[in-house]
């Protein structure tokens, strides 16, 4: 006869006796993980053995048993030197010039702009299809009421009933009532600039005495500076929002400086001093061309022509090493090339730049600027009205 119990025996549960070896196994590999990234600093390596060192003392008493000749061992010294290389504007691609028509200019000076002035000059175009107006002179004193950083600093704006009416005036010159369109240039002085030269130093070309440079063109302004940079790209876009067809860069070139003699009798040019401090030594070249490479780089969106001056005719075939200019490399990245000549020159400047023209034509893209005189035989050209002294 079965047993019968008057109670319920529970189900025994099973240990997991298993889980102990595991979780101090995975214990041990963390803590060895965490000894060995963690006394690698104290770890010394030579070259027959690898220790753990916790102290500089244990490092000392460890030094003393190696042999006399590993601590006497000497090494050569070894000297950097960094060479900068000046750029190679030789490589630097063509991407200017390719819708540039022919421009037929009056010049009209910052003396002479007014309303009137304007007016009187765009009714009387006769051989001419543009005005060229001097929106900045040598003076500084912008020929607007500009909200250029620096022209708002510094107090270089015009504000008055002209300037203010610009924005609607330029739009109506260039389309007139009668029917005829008025091509619309402005230039601006970039390096010569007397009023923010003397109302700033931070801007300013020195002497090597600390003294502002200038001469009979005027106070010079500094090439490298970055902030002067940005200003002449401001005012740009800002001729270009008023109406203007084509900017002008003028004096875009570096001052020649005076000569000193050295106690050798030798006769070297005296040095400048820049607001910034450069890795390599500074020379006209690298300032200008530089400076003209970022100012085009940097409006490739314009929505009209960027034009540029050169002056010298050395540089209408290679560097001029005392301006820095290189018509050559104007050429590739400006859409015009304008030059002051005469009568007896302008044929010879032209056939120097005749293999410089990447794109279009060399009567187009080249200008010559001219006074009392129109080169008929010339598909672009400026005319400068001059009345003579009596």
């Amino acid at each position: 006869m079965a047993k019968n119990s008057d109670f319920y025996q529970g189900r025994r549960q099973r240990r997991n006796y298993w889980l102990i070896p595991f979780v101090l196994l995975i214990g041990l590999i963390t803590l060895l993980v965490v000894l060995f990234y963690g006394l690698q600093k104290y770890a010394v390596i030579r070259d027959d053995t690898v220790k753990v060192v916790f102290s500089d003392a244990d490092e000392m008493v460890d030094s003393g048993t190696t042999t006399s000749s590993e601590s006497n061992m000497v090494f050569d010294s070894v000297i950097p030197e960094i060479v900068f290389q000046p750029p190679d504007y030789s490589r630097v691609v063509a991407t200017a010039g390719r819708r540039v028509r022919p421009l037929r200019a009056v010049f009209i000076s910052a003396e002479e702009i007014g309303e009137r002035r304007l007016q009187d000059a765009a009714a009387n175009l006769v051989d001419g299809n543009a005005l060229m107006l001097e929106m900045k002179p040598r003076s500084g004193q912008l020929m607007w009421n500009s909200k250029a950083s620096l022209a708002y600093s510094y107090g270089l704006g015009t504000d008055n009933d002209f300037t203010n009416s610009l924005p609607k005036l330029i739009p109506a010159l260039k389309s007139r009532e009668d029917g005829k369109s008025i091509y619309m240039v402005a230039q601006i002085s970039c390096f010569i600039d007397e009023m923010l030269a003397s109302r700033s130093t931070q801007y300013a070309l020195r002497t090597e005495t600390g003294f502002n440079y200038s001469d009979e063109n005027g106070s010079w302004l500094d090439p490298y500076n970055a902030d002067l940079r940005n200003y002449i790209i401001e005012l740009i876009r800002e001729l270009y929002d008023m109406g203007f067809d084509e900017v002008v860069l003028a004096d875009v070139m570096h001052p020649v400086g005076a000569t000193v003699q050295t106690a050798d009798g030798e006769t070297i040019k005296a040095k400048f001093l820049y607001t910034r401090e450069m890795s390599y030594e500074p020379d006209p070249v690298t300032a200008i061309c530089g400076f003209a490479v970022y100012v085009a780089n940097e409006l490739k969106d314009k929505p009209g022509l960027l034009s540029i001056y050169a002056d010298s005719p050395q540089a209408l075939v290679r560097n001029n090493e005392d301006s820095g200019q290189n018509a050559v490399l104007f050429m590739k990245i400006y859409d015009r090339v304008f030059y002051r000549t005469d009568r007896y020159t302008y044929t010879y400047n032209l056939q120097d730049m005749e293999g410089s023209v990447p794109y279009g034509n060399v009567h187009d893209r080249f200008v010559p600027v001219v006074i009392n005189l129109i080169p008929h035989d010339n598909s672009s050209w400026v005319y400068i009205e001059q009345i003579a002294e009596e």
